[in-house]
């Protein structure tokens, strides 16, 4: 099959993430996979490449419904003549569709919506919906990262023609402690962890909905003795982002500074969640998080908040705990538990064979691998009823 991706921008992200184990794990296939994308943010073009992706096109969209970017979209359908397009985000399904219809290719179009919280996070993000809700049903088939996901937006009205629910996936071979377990040991050690001391990771972007700042109010009750005994717990936190300031200062104001490691972006979080007894998710909306799976193909135990499709996820007790989203003292006396190294072990060995089990990258690829090339057979064959409809029409 020749299939056409098209994202928002290549930078650091989990729809991002996504996009390149999947149009390179299709690529590996024997496809040939072209990406398009839409803003000048190509941080993970050379990984598309390494992948075997054959093709990257910048549509150098200025924001906005950018026609010159449209444009320039809609030409390269014209060239490259896909047999399926796969949008990744609202914007980029806007484009899609209209570069669709100005290219006049009935090329099958599919979306692969990754959140439920554009929806619902802003005012502004509620009227931007509005929109975009119109270009959902000019997909040929949504596909969605849960079952819940699905079930929100048909709870909204919004029933696309066709729907799929595909799970995330995971390259268990990439994410293995052993090929990063000694970085881990000098990361411990060059930080003064002792094999005492609980150390609890989260990998987030510094947003406000990924609430930072409750794990850090949870540690804070740790340290003093709140829903148990006092623990030796630090914290690792791998990201930046716009909320720096304020978790810099609640680190201040609730004495933490020498207990909190701020190890910025990192691009291979592997080693930093390698070195961590456990590892968190504070968010207070999630769709169906790569991260997570991450920590868990790591052998991590898991102290993740009950929101979203995290239960397509996290089995509490056998591969996981969950809490109560934004619930401190919940969240306090999950990671207290933690402090049991025969619990973390047996949660982290569950992690790693759910992963294997349910969220593999190779099952992943080959379900999204089947969607497509029935979408492509559905496009030829419509392609070629309306060609003899055109010929018999000409006959007559």
């Amino acid at each position: 099959m020749k299939l056409l991706f098209v994202t928002d921008q290549l930078k650091f992200g989990g729809a991002e993430r996504h996009l390149v184990a999947l149009a390179t794990g299709l690529a590996q296939r024997g496809h040939e996979v072209v990406v398009a994308y839409l803003k000048d943010q190509d941080e993970l073009a050379e990984a598309l490449r390494r992948g075997g992706v054959q093709r990257l096109v910048c549509c150098r969209s200025r924001g906005g419904l950018d026609v010159a970017a449209v444009g320039r979209l809609a030409t390269l359908v014209k060239q490259f003549q896909p047999d399926v397009m796969v949008a990744i985000a609202q914007y980029s399904l806007m484009f899609s569709t209209l570069a669709r219809l100005a290219a006049r290719r009935a090329v099958p179009l599919v979306f692969i919506s990754h959140s439920m919280d554009c929806v619902v996070r802003s005012r502004a993000d509620r009227l931007r919906f509005v929109v975009y809700r119109r270009f959902y049903r000019r997909a040929d088939c949504v596909v969605f990262v849960s079952a819940l996901q699905q079930g929100f937006f048909g709870a909204m009205g919004l029933v696309p023609r066709r729907s799929e629910v595909v799970h995330n996936g995971i390259d268990l071979a990439h994410f293995d402690a052993a090929l990063v377990a000694p970085q881990a040991a000098a990361l411990r050690a060059a930080h003064g962890v002792g094999p005492g001391t609980l150390l609890i990771g989260l990998c987030a972007i510094f947003r406000e909905e990924k609430r930072q700042v409750d794990l850090l109010k949870a540690l804070a009750l740790l340290r003093a003795g709140g829903p148990a005994a006092r623990i030796d717990a630090r914290l690792v936190l791998v990201g930046d982002g716009p909320m720096r300031a304020q978790i810099e200062a609640c680190i201040d104001t609730l004495g933490l500074r020498g207990q909190v490691l701020l190890a910025g972006f990192q691009q291979d979080v592997r080693p930093y969640i390698a070195m961590c007894d456990v590892m968190a998710l504070t968010s207070h909306a999630e769709t169906f998080p790569m991260a997570t799976l991450e920590y868990m193909a790591l052998g991590k135990p898991l102290v993740a908040s009950d929101v979203g499709g995290l239960r397509e996820q996290v089995s509490d007790g056998v591969n996981g705990l969950l809490y109560p989203a934004g619930d401190t003292a919940a969240l306090a006396a999950a990671l207290a538990r933690m402090a049991d190294p025969a619990l973390r072990a047996r949660l982290g060995e569950g992690a790693r064979a759910s992963v294997a089990e349910r969220f593999g990258l190779h099952r992943m690829v080959a379900r999204y691998d089947s969607i497509f090339a029935g979408m492509a057979a559905q496009g030829s064959a419509r392609a070629a009823g309306l060609a003899t409809g055109g010929r018999a029409k000409h006959a007559d």
